[in-house]
């Protein structure tokens, strides 16, 4: 990306955060101050379309945030290297490890599964 792009992306992202700020404050809501039960069928579906809404523009603002620390720090995050190829080779264990066991819990299955065929095969 390019640090023009970025820099716009940056000033995006302060705009999304001030409207996600006036979206997500409850006091903006319709039928505000009323319990819900006195609330109207309207308000009601327009209450739901508010928080769905700064939800919604929410999630575009959290996108956004990780978008721009991809692109400052790098997918890993900025870690020192070596600190990254620890974390894969530990990572990579741990995927072994899961796949040794799901081999052996589909043996076992599998096991099982013949031990319990009808005799006349």
């Amino acid at each position: 990306m390019r640090p023009d792009q970025l820099q716009r992306i940056r000033d995006l992202s302060e705009q999304l955060a001030d409207t996600f700020i006036a979206e997500a404050d409850p006091g903006e809501w319709s039928g505000d101050g009323k319990a819900p039960a006195d609330l109207t069928q309207q308000e009601r579906g327009d209450r739901y379309w508010c928080k769905r809404n700064a939800m919604a523009t929410g999630g575009v603002l959290r996108y956004t945030l990780d978008l721009i620390t991809h692109h400052e720090k790098g997918p890993a995050g900025g870690l020192p290297a070596a600190e990254q190829a620890e974390r894969d080779t530990d990572l990579d264990k741990k995927i072994n490890e899961a796949e040794k066991r799901a081999e052996a819990a589909v043996a076992r299955v599998m096991r099982r599964a013949q031990g319990k065929q009808p005799s006349g095969r």
